[in-house]
């Protein structure tokens, strides 16, 4: 399958702009991290679609729950899932989530 393009968002969230027009590129990682970062509801074209990530922060004994939610919305979503590693240290949630097309 080939990779997703669509608009390029920054590191703060915005879209970003070049010479006057939107950037467009591979958004394969952009939209791994908007599907883990969004709750359920949350876009209206695709209402099931969303694991979270906020839910999760300050629990306990999580992880597992965690990565199999992160790996059935990318599997919904047309990705091959292999494992996805997640780690709590702190309060501070670190996903890897072994994700291609």
């Amino acid at each position: 399958m080939a990779n997703r393009i669509d608009y390029l968002c920054g590191s703060d969230g915005d879209l970003l702009i070049s010479n006057g027009d939107f950037v467009v590129g591979i958004s394969d990682e952009m939209h791994i991290e908007d599907t883990i970062k969004s709750d359920v509801g949350h876009w209206k074209e695709n209402p099931q679609d969303g694991v979270g990530i906020d839910k999760y922060i300050k629990s306990t004994g999580q992880e597992q729950v965690l990565a199999r939610s992160i790996k059935l919305q990318l599997e919904n979503d047309g990705y091959t899932v292999n494992n996805p590693i997640v780690e709590v240290d702190n309060e501070k949630v670190t996903i890897t989530p072994n994700a291609e097309l």
